[in-house]
C-alpha cells in the first residue's frame, strides 16, 4: 500500500478537522501515514498512534523507511514549495476552502499547484466546480462524520450550564460568523442559554460579552459528544460570503449524528442538505406527525433565526433522518472514495 504524507499543517490534538479524519481512515484501510505534526518539539520523535499511522513530531518522514509509492497530500496551496523537498510521486491537492476573503493569500498558488497534482478533491460542489474545468481530476468529496464517536450519548460536562435551553455551537470561532446577527438573536432571548465551543481562528478575543453567552473554549474531540448531546439546539450562523459559499461545515454532520436540530444560515452547500434531510423525513411523517422538524432550518435574517430556534425547542426532532443523513456521510465512506481514486490513476495497483 502507499504511503501519504501530510506535511506540517495542523496540529494533530487541535480541533479534530478533515486532514486528521481522512488520514486516520485511510491508515485504517492499510496506507502508511506519516501525519508532521506542528508545534515546537525539543525532543523530537515520532509516535507510533496505531497500526501504519505514525505522528512525526519535528522529524522529516523522509528520513523513515516507508514503502512506495509515496503520496504529498496538500491542504495548504502555499505548501507548493514543499514539493521539491519530498520528492513524492504523486501529489494530492485536497481543498476544502475558497482561496477568499480571508483566505484570498491562497489564489496565486491555486494554479500552479494544479498543474503539479495528480487528484485533486474539492468539498464542496462551488469548489468543485471552480477545479474542475483546470484539472482532469476533480473529485467532489464532501465532509463526513465519525458516526459511531457523535450519535453515542455521555455524561453531561460539569462546565455546561444548567437551567435554560442550550443553544450551541461547534467550531472555529472566526470571523466569518454572523456576530451582528447572533448579537441581535441573543439579546432576544435572555431565556436560552447560548454555548460556544472552539478555538479562537483570526480573532484576539471571544466577541460577544452578553449575560446569557459562554465561551468554554476548545475542547478535546473526546469530549464533544457530550457538550453537543448537551444542547437543545445547534447553529450554524455563518456570514454569506464569498468565501462560504464554498463551505461544506463538518459540524452539519457532527449535529446530525448526535440527532440536533440544527438552524444555519443559508449556505449553498445547506441547502442542498436540506432538501437530503426533508426527503429522508418524509418517510417518517405518519409516524412523527405535524408537530416534528426534519432537523435543518435555514434562516437568513436574526427574526427568521429567532423564530428557527425557537420552533425547534418546541417540536420533536426527527432523530431517524437526522442519523440517517450523516451514516450517508461517514469519514470511512469518503476514504474508500479516495481509495478506489488511487487505485483508478493507477498510483497503486493493490
Amino acid at each position: 500500500m502507499p504511503t501519504i504524507i501530510y506535511p506540517r499543517t495542523l496540529p494533530w490534538s487541535w480541533m479534530v478537522q478533515r486532514p486528521q479524519q481522512l488520514m486516520r481512515e485511510l491508515s485504517y484501510l492499510g496506507y502508511t501515514i506519516f501525519y508532521e505534526d506542528r508545534g515546537a518539539f525539543p525532543q523530537p520523535q515520532v509516535k507510533t498512534l496505531w497500526d501504519s499511522f505514525y505522528l512525526c513530531q519535528g522529524i522529516s518522514p523522509l528520513t523513515l523507511a516507508h514503502p512506495r509509492p509515496r503520496i504529498l497530500w496538500l491542504t495548504f496551496p502555499q505548501h507548493l514549495h514543499l514539493i521539491d523537498t519530498y520528492r513524492p510521486d504523486a501529489v494530492v491537492f485536497d481543498c476544502s476552502d475558497e482561496a477568499k476573503e480571508e483566505f484570498a493569500a491562497w489564489g496565486p498558488y491555486i494554479k500552479p499547484l494544479l498543474a503539479q497534482a495528480k487528484l485533486v478533491f474539492a468539498s464542496s460542489q462551488s469548489l468543485y466546480d471552480q477545479l474542475a474545468p483546470q484539472h482532469p481530476e476533480v473529485t467532489l468529496l464532501r465532509n463526513g462524520v465519525d458516526f459511531a464517536h457523535f450519535c453515542t450519548p455521555q455524561k453531561r460536562p460539569l462546565d455546561l450550564p444548567m437551567g435554560q435551553p442550550i443553544i450551541g455551537y461547534s467550531g472555529a470561532i472566526a470571523p466569518w460568523l454572523n456576530w451582528d446577527l447572533l448579537k441581535r438573536v441573543i439579546e432576544q432571548h435572555p431565556d436560552f442559554h447560548f454555548v460556544f465551543l472552539g478555538a479562537l481562528v483570526m480573532l484576539k478575543g471571544f466577541p460577544l460579552e452578553n449575560p446569557n453567552v459562554s465561551y468554554l473554549g476548545l475542547k478535546s474531540y473526546d469530549s464533544l459528544p457530550g457538550y453537543l448531546h448537551g444542547f437543545n439546539v445547534s447553529l450554524i450562523p455563518f456570514k454569506l460570503t464569498s468565501m462560504t459559499v464554498g463551505c461544506n461545515p463538518i459540524k452539519l454532520y457532527e449535529y446530525a449524528a448526535a440527532g440536533l436540530p440544527t438552524v444555519a444560515t443559508p449556505l449553498p452547500e445547506l441547502i442542498g442538505a436540506q432538501k437530503v434531510i426533508q426527503n429522508l423525513s418524509t418517510g417518517n411523517s405518519e409516524q412523527h406527525g405535524e408537530d416534528c422538524c426534519p432537523g435543518l432550518n435555514l434562516a437568513a435574517t436574526a427574526e427568521d433565526f429567532s423564530q428557527s430556534i425557537r420552533e425547534a425547542l418546541l417540536k420533536s426532532v426527527d432523530q431517524e433522518a437526522l442519523q440517517a443523513f450523516a451514516l450517508q456521510n461517514t469519514w470511512q465512506k469518503r476514504a474508500v472514495e479516495i481509495h478506489n481514486k488511487i487505485l483508478k490513476q493507477g498510483l497503486y495497483t493493490g
